[in-house]
């Protein structure tokens, strides 16, 4: 059964990885959302892709140099009303299947706290770079993983045997066929990144692509 995931949300209607844009993107049909997940000076876990903060809020600082309090002050200029998310925040208020991206694998023992305090463990899974994969699973050996995978080989066993992922998420930009039947004839489940057209969505379904991640969520649902 395909599934359809936000990539940051609903980012052409509202800024993405922001709690609007992840709730805006249930409401479009989206079963999931996938978010980036980034640590404050003071270690608090927020949403941001890029490492620092001049893309959308106007400093040309790393994320890492404000504090969560200092982080909540700044405002996007196109956006006026956003604010950058906190992961308390979408665990609490997000209700779809939340698809975390953590960018650093220190970070996710925080993450793993928040989200079993809001209850919203179970309906989480963890997608992104060997590294932090890794250390989610030393930290939930029963963890739902998903792997990103962009070499033109598919990962060699030994990282298969490490990480146990239950996917692989591969850039649908260059998609790597190969990859891909490789992965469905190892048993595994295939992911894509970002498909934001009808066209494509029907020729990924078609190589066997189950989870469809996307900015145009009205346009592939």
């Amino acid at each position: 059964m395909p599934i359809l995931i936000g990539h940051r949300g609903a980012p052409l209607r509202k800024l993405e990885n922001t709690v609007d844009s992840l709730r805006l993107a249930g409401e479009l049909g989206a079963d999931a959302v996938e978010f980036d997940v980034r640590a404050s000076r003071d270690g608090h876990p927020v949403l941001l892709h890029d490492r620092t903060l001049d893309r959308f809020w106007g400093r040309l600082s790393p994320v890492g140099e404000l504090t969560v309090a200092e982080l909540r002050e700044l405002r996007c200029a196109e956006h006026p009303d956003a604010r950058i998310a906190t992961l308390d925040e979408v665990a609490e208020k997000v209700e779809v299947r939340l698809v975390v991206d953590g960018k650093d694998p220190a970070l996710v023992p925080s993450i793993v706290e928040i989200l079993r305090r809001y209850d919203a463990l179970g309906r989480s899974c963890f997608i992104g770079a060997p590294d932090v994969l890794g250390a989610v699973r030393d930290v939930l050996p029963d963890a739902d993983i998903i792997l990103s995978w962009s070499a033109p080989e598919p990962p060699g066993p030994d990282l298969l045997d490490r990480l146990r992922p239950s996917t692989l998420n591969l850039p649908w930009k260059n998609f790597a066929e190969p990859v891909c039947r490789a992965a469905l004839e190892g048993g595994y489940h295939v992911w894509t990144y970002s498909v934001d057209t009808r066209e494509n969505a029907e020729r990924a379904r078609s190589l066997g692509v189950e989870g469809l991640i996307s900015n145009d969520l009205p346009s592939i649902a």
